[in-house]
């Protein structure tokens, strides 16, 4: 026995009673509900960490306190009761549900179970017992009693069904609406309601719309048990369970029967004419507007056609009324019978009928029906025993017109068609002028409102400046009429001088114009300023044979104004009407010290021999021009072809439209020193010309230019060509679609100017080493780009970033190197 090893194993160590108690109280810890001990006092003696996650309120700060301190005010007496009962030993144990409060305000529902804690003696030393949260069991229960109180006194019918669409309960609406009792369709398919009024495309977009978005509402045709027909809105709706999983569908429904019939006859009451069934006015404008909609997205046309009965009163006053109410119901029947199924024929009130031709190619496919139309109502009627003929008069309008015009216009048009067919002998139709009529009418309203704006006084002049882009300096303004509308404000001269076009106030106008330009001239000169002044003229004054004698009286008037100081601009192609006779005026004009300008140059024919015949000292070109020269190479070729030109013959060239300093500097480096545009100044009051005329100086960035050579303005094309191949990548999105378009960059022309500048590069070595390494980059990525368009989508896009990246780059290097170049 002495050898024996359980014997001689150790004996375990006692259980350590500390340790015992701490791991009972880790377990505790670790439970979802509430464990307490309470003493007599029913103060907290042991709460588990539980206690924090139900009320917020830390165990610590709880234990010693009342256990019934967050117990809600109004449960607050009844649960002192119970706890009394407990620790006078009248009661065990019990277990109830009352309300909390959490530390938040928040209302809690616990399930609470206590009971009485004893001694060895039996003497009642406390409670013991959980505390467990039972509030949204309550809420669920609660909502399953609202439910199904909902479920059974709804006014709408219910229906669940499984998910394999078998009915599973239905409500006291159902039977009621549909006649059938629950147990009659339990465990039935909802298909046994069906009218049959909807086809199978209909259910099965329904049930499409439900599996794709869970729920569908429309109105749907059903039969009740009694077999008669009746009309719902529904709304199904797909449950699933915690899983996702269809676990039932949900319909709601409403009887709409009567109100649906209601809703028709109102219908057709505010839609129909009660004397004819003929649409009315109402029903016109909706169908009009409908086809005028068409017409607007798929092509063709809409006709209409207004009809008024010729004598219809003769009939009433021969025939009575009632005759004349049959003749009428007789005469709508005609009209149905000649038109098509998809026309629209109204009664707008007494004898007068609209015939609306849906879908029609033009006018005149509208005019044999119009035709047919009067032919069927002139047929002779038997009404009451008598023998009546009417004939009836019709006039006929089309969309679309030049002008868009709503249903209203159209049926005007047609109606004053329809009076003019009357007043030129009846029984026939006339179709409406449409271009003819409102071009007459709107010209006739502005040349009014022309004459009496001369009149008043309502026109005034702005002035441009024109400036020398080396000096600053004012070299001119320009004289620009504009009308101070009464109602519309200033308006410029493209708002209204199109429609002098032609008219003897064109000539009233600019002779103001002319006259008023010497007038603020002498103002200026009072005080103290010299500006010549640029007056603009139309074909209408250049034709005009007295012109030099006007011009000359108007010296006359105004002795102090120097006529070298005025100047007269005439379009290119106006001069271009009648060289013979323009050359001569500007001749004339020029012996007087009246100078000519060639305004909008390059928009005409712009050649070399018409240059050379027209004695014009100033040349002012095309705004059109200037401002896409700095990413147009074909616009920029323009500029100093016509810039060429003008040196040639030694003419003074202005560039119109200078909307940025980039422009302006770019003018310079070509050659062009006079300018005028936005970027400089807007057209202005003569009063602001003052103040403008101090406070304006040349921007550094264009006074540090200077005129390049000519083999250095390729350098300037390079920069143009490499802005516009970069704006046609990005316009072409692709590379297929980019390289078909073979746009050329600037790298060809950069490579002429490099071989023809080798001997000028030392002075910007670092601007030029720039240059040629961002077109070697450039060119690197080019090519990346052309390989790629075989490859993925977004491959070809990455390789697209990157080449309009290093495009970036070879034109920003190019910009400081021609401003490295021009220092």
């Amino acid at each position: 026995m002495r050898n024996d090893p359980a014997l001689l194993a150790p004996l375990p160590a006692p259980i350590n009673p500390l340790l015992q108690e701490s791991n009972a109280t880790s377990i505790l810890d670790e439970l979802r509900q509430v464990v307490f001990q309470t003493d007599r006092a029913g103060r907290w003696t042991f709460l588990n960490r539980a206690w924090e996650a139900l009320t917020s309120n830390s165990v610590a700060t709880a234990l010693g306190g009342s256990c019934l301190a967050h117990v809600h005010p109004d449960d607050r007496s009844r649960e002192q009761a119970r706890l009394d009962q407990l620790l006078l030993g009248e009661r065990d144990c019990c277990r109830h549900e009352v309300r909390y409060l959490r530390a938040d305000g928040e209302v809690r529902w616990v399930d609470v179970f206590a009971r009485a804690q004893r001694d060895a003696n039996g003497r009642v030393t406390g409670t013991v017992g959980t505390l467990f949260d039972v509030t949204e069991r309550k809420r669920a229960r609660e909502q399953g009693r609202l439910a199904a109180g909902v479920f059974a006194s709804a006014g709408e019918g219910i229906l669940v069904t499984s998910a394999d669409g078998r009915i599973v309960d239905v409500n006291q609406a159902f039977e009621a609406i549909t006649g059938y009792a629950r147990a009659e369709v339990l465990g039935k398919n909802p298909s046994l309601l069906s009218s049959g009024r909807q086809g199978k495309e209909f259910y099965a977009d329904m049930w499409r719309r439900i599996e794709q978005e869970g729920r569908w509402n429309g109105e749907v045709w059903n039969r009740r048990k009694s077999g008669e027909l009746y009309v719902e809105r529904l709304t199904v709706t797909a449950i699933r369970d915690e899983a996702g999983q269809l676990s039932h569908h949900v319909g709601v429904f409403a009887d709409i029967t009567r109100q649906k019939r209601q809703a028709e006859h109102l219908e057709h009451i505010a839609h129909y004419d009660p004397l004819t069934g003929l649409a009315n006015r109402r029903l016109l404008a909706d169908r009009l507007q409908q086809a005028m909609g068409r017409a607007r997205r798929k092509g063709g046309g809409v006709g209409v056609a207004s009809l008024d009965l010729d004598d219809f009163k003769k009939v009433n006053d021969l025939h009575g009324h009632e005759c004349g109410d049959e003749l009428l119901v007789a005469v709508a029947r005609r009209i149905q019978d000649v038109v098509r199924d998809s026309d629209t024929v109204c009664r707008l009130g007494g004898d007068e009928f609209v015939a609306v031709f849906d879908g029609v190619e033009s006018l005149a496919a509208c005019q044999p029906m119009v035709a047919r139309l009067l032919q069927a109502i002139a047929e002779p009627l038997h009404l009451g025993g008598a023998l009546v003929r009417v004939s009836a008069s019709a006039g006929l309008a089309f969309y679309p017109q030049s002008e868009d015009v709503d249903a209203d216009q159209l049926i005007r048009q047609a109606d004053q068609a329809m009076f003019d067919a009357k007043v030129g002998g009846k029984n026939r139709y006339l179709s409406f002028d449409t271009l003819g009529y409102r071009v007459m009418i709107e010209r006739a309203e502005e040349l009014d409102a022309l004459e009496r704006a001369i009149v008043r006084h309502e026109f005034t002049l702005h002035y441009q400046p024109i400036v020398h882009l080396g000096t600053g300096q004012l070299n001119s303004v320009e004289a620009l009429v504009r009308w101070n509308h009464p109602t519309r404000g200033c308006l410029a001269p493209g708002s209204f001088l199109p429609t002098l076009e032609g008219h003897p106030l064109m000539l009233t106008l600019e002779n103001w114009i002319l006259a008023e330009a010497f007038r603020q001239h002498e103002r200026w000169l009072d005080a103290g300023l010299d500006i010549a002044i640029s007056v603009n003229m139309s074909g209408a004054q250049l034709r005009r044979k007295d012109l030099v004698q006007h011009v000359r009286g108007l010296l006359a008037a105004h002795p102090r104004v120097n006529p070298r100081r005025i100047k007269l601009e005439v379009l290119e192609s106006s001069a271009l009407e009648d060289m013979g006779h323009v050359s001569n005026l500007i001749r004339q004009c020029t012996e007087i010290g009246i100078g000519f300008a060639l305004d909008d140059f390059g928009t005409g024919y712009s050649s070399l021999r018409y240059l050379k015949q027209l004695p014009a000292k100033r040349i002012k070109i095309d705004q059109g021009f200037v401002r896409d020269m700095l990413q147009d190479p074909d616009d920029l070729a323009i500029l100093e072809g016509v810039i060429g030109m003008a040196a040639a013959f030694k003419r003074e060239v202005v560039a119109e439209g200078v909307e940025t300093e980039e422009h302006a500097a770019m003018l310079v480096q070509l050659g062009c020193m006079l300018a005028q545009g936005y970027g400089i100044a807007r057209p202005m009051p003569a009063q602001a010309l003052a103040p403008w005329l101090a406070s304006w100086r040349l921007p550094p960035s264009v006074a540090s230019c200077t005129p390049l050579d000519r083999d250095d303005t390729l350098l300037l094309k390079a920069l143009v060509e490499q802005r516009a191949w970069h704006a046609g990548l990005t316009n072409a999105g692709c590379p297929q679609r980019f390289h078909q378009a073979d746009v050329a960059n600037g790298t060809q022309t950069f490579n002429e100017w490099l071989d023809l500048s080798s001997r000028k590069r030392e002075p910007c070595r670092l601007s030029l080493g720039r240059a040629l390494a961002c077109r070697d980059a450039f060119m690197a990525q080019l090519g990346a780009y052309a390989a790629s368009a075989g490859d993925a989508p977004a491959d070809a896009a990455a390789a697209g970033l990157r080449c309009q990246a290093a495009s970036q780059a070879f034109a920003a290097a190019l910009r400081e190197l021609l401003d490295a170049w021009k220092q």
